[in-house]
């Protein structure tokens, strides 16, 4: 018989399937083939930023400048973003990640050099990103996105039936992988999840746990600046307002993925799952014409109770680890 813990780790994907079936039983139409790509749709960009998240959650902090980098970075290139600009493409593409990395390579050495717990690190950067958003626009907008990278961001593939596959949900699948192989499966992935589960035992094994941390801190501003790319090219815009809420909506796709903010616990998938949570609620509630306010604190309630069930589960699955046999010769001699 296989290990029964690792039942838990779907913990985020029995969510899921509980709240897809509240809604196909109570809504009208919902599993409909164009509507399950809207809500996919919707989740790609969702699972972006949550994975901007989880890389600092895992190292037991947080980023709360995600929608302030996006704005920056974003606003910033916003001349060679658009249609007018005679400039290679992929040349702004590169700065708005460069400048992303640029900004979270400060948080994570305000972190580590200065002593500035994230909360508050990224607190400050938040506002000082946004201002300087502000001070280079002003009220203006860059209108008119490159066509080009309109088309990543919003570009319709294959339509099957009402079900159409588009661009970002190839580039996110693709973009999910990279980052599931990092975290799982090489040496910064660990280093990073040993951080953040036990700090002070990762030091003494001789982890640079102050470079992990910055690391990590480059990597969120860098899947920031690709999340900004995204939105911009989808409302095919750049202001200094983008992305006010979204570093919130990164907290809540990482927490009910199955991440805890003590650090040490999440994964990419989990993130997906958390992702696709809280876009089937929103399309949910759509469908069934809720007003906006009570959706707001039906998904406060969701993320209460998914935070509180994926805590069940993992003492469940730490339980059903400590209870299994010990195999017969592995006993230490007394």
């Amino acid at each position: 018989m296989k290990d029964k813990s690792k039942l838990y780790d779907f913990s985020t994907f029995l969510i899921l399937i509980l709240i897809t079936l509240f809604f196909t039983v109570f809504g009208n139409g919902f599993l409909k083939p164009g509507n399950i790509s809207n809500i996919i749709n919707q989740a790609s960009f969702l699972a972006i930023i949550g994975v901007a998240q989880l890389v600092v959650i895992l190292t037991g902090g947080i980023n709360l400048s995600i929608g302030s980098i996006m704005a920056l970075s974003t606003v910033l290139c916003g001349p060679m973003l658009v249609r007018e600009a005679n400039v290679p493409v992929i040349l702004p593409v590169f700065l708005v990640i460069l400048f992303g990395a640029a900004v979270g390579t400060v948080n994570g050495l305000m972190i580590t050099r200065l002593n500035i717990p994230a909360f508050l690190a990224t607190f400050a950067t938040m506002y000082v990103a946004r201002g300087a958003a502000w001070l280079y626009i002003g009220k203006g907008v860059f209108y008119g996105i490159n066509d080009q990278i309109r088309f990543w961001a919003m570009g319709e593939l294959v339509n099957l039936n009402g079900f159409r596959l588009t661009m970002p949900i190839v580039l996110v699948a693709l973009f999910l992988v990279v980052m599931w192989f990092l975290l799982a499966k090489t040496t910064l992935g660990r280093r990073l999840y040993f951080t953040g589960s036990n700090p002070m035992a990762a030091e003494f094994s001789g982890i640079p746990t102050k470079r992990v941390i910055v690391l990590a801190h480059l990597l969120s501003g860098l899947i920031s600046g690709i999340a900004g790319i995204m939105y911009v090219a989808r409302i095919n815009a750049a202001d200094a307002n983008l992305g006010t809420q979204y570093h919130f909506d990164a907290i809540s796709v990482a927490l009910i993925g199955g991440a805890v903010m003590s650090g040490g616990v999440g994964s990419v998938w989990g993130v997906v799952g958390g992702a696709l949570i809280i876009s089937v609620i929103q399309s949910g509630m759509n469908n069934m014409q809720i007003p906006t306010e009570i959706q707001k604190a039906f998904l406060g309630v969701i993320i209460i109770l998914a935070v509180f069930f994926n805590a069940f589960l993992q003492d469940q699955k730490m339980k059903a680890g400590n209870d299994k046999p010990v195999k017969k010769g592995n006993t230490a001699n007394a």
